[in-house]
């Protein structure tokens, strides 16, 4: 099995080299990722600018590790329609994100962006997100989690499309009886951005913001604000379904309109 690993952290962050070193368990791991953390850099391309792509010390056994100077779809682009296309991975795996990717937080994400790359080369991809990926205790039990997921969903039931998964802490959490199946839900903040003067008294503005659990059972953000780890199925079309009628229909209207000259 071929394994091709990215984030948006950059290839030193613990989360994807404790993930490299697990998936390394069931095959040949090529990492490719930011040369620095890249982070809410969603699916962003970096057009018409000059990428670097270069070689890096292995994390271990059956891993091959690059950096790239662009963002984490640029990594994505790189690997499957140029660096891996005489060699193209059986799956794709974006993580461990350091911090949740729930909920509409997934539009900005970056470890998000690069498991919807695998829908290009029609590879399944998974997305890996944890609360933190700063302990080294909690990462070795998400890291353990991640693995089982993928083992489950990609080789015992060859699931073939994309999905989310968050890992919060407590560990004891971790598993599949506590795994909850849910969509994406509203992911608000409060206090997002912040006013403030740098010390030459110019006005800015600081983006962060604590992040609100939300109402909705059915969500992935109400469970994850719990402590229960959620899995989402996550495509890249964003068209409102519920809405198409309602849009034709404003077409016709408008047309009649026109002609009747009101």
């Amino acid at each position: 099995m071929h394994i091709f690993l990215t984030n948006d952290d950059g290839y030193e962050a613990p989360g994807i080299v404790a993930m490299a070193k697990k998936l390394a368990t069931l095959g040949r791991v090529t990492v490719i990722a930011p040369d620095k953390g890249r982070s809410s850099c969603s699916s962003s391309l970096s057009l018409q600018t000059y990428l670097r792509l270069w070689y890096k010390e292995s994390y271990g056994e059956n891993i091959t590790v690059l950096a790239c100077s662009g963002t984490t779809a640029d990594c994505a682009k790189l690997a499957l329609c140029h660096w891996l296309k005489s060699d193209m991975p059986d799956l794709i795996v974006s993580g461990i994100n350091n911090g949740y990717n729930t909920g509409s937080d997934c539009i900005y994400s970056g470890t998000v962006g690069g498991a919807l790359e695998g829908i290009f080369a029609g590879i399944p991809s998974i997305a890996l997100s944890a609360e933190t990926t700063k302990e080294e205790a909690f990462l070795e039990k998400a890291s353990d989690f991640a693995l089982d997921v993928v083992k489950r969903y990609f080789i015992e039931k060859n699931y073939r499309g994309i999905l989310n998964l968050n890992m919060p802490k407590p560990a004891e959490h971790l598993s599949f009886a506590q795994l909850k199946v849910k969509r994406l839900g509203l992911q608000h903040y409060d206090n997002a951005i912040r006013e403030m003067r740098d010390p030459s008294g110019h006005l800015g503005f600081w983006l962060s913001g604590k992040a609100l659990s939300c109402e909705d059972p059915e969500t992935d953000v109400y469970w994850a604000h719990r402590g229960y780890p959620t899995l989402t199925p996550i495509t890249w079309d964003q068209t409102d379904a519920g809405k198409m009628d309602e849009a034709m229909k404003i077409v016709p209207e408008a047309e009649a309109s026109r002609v009747n000259g009101d």
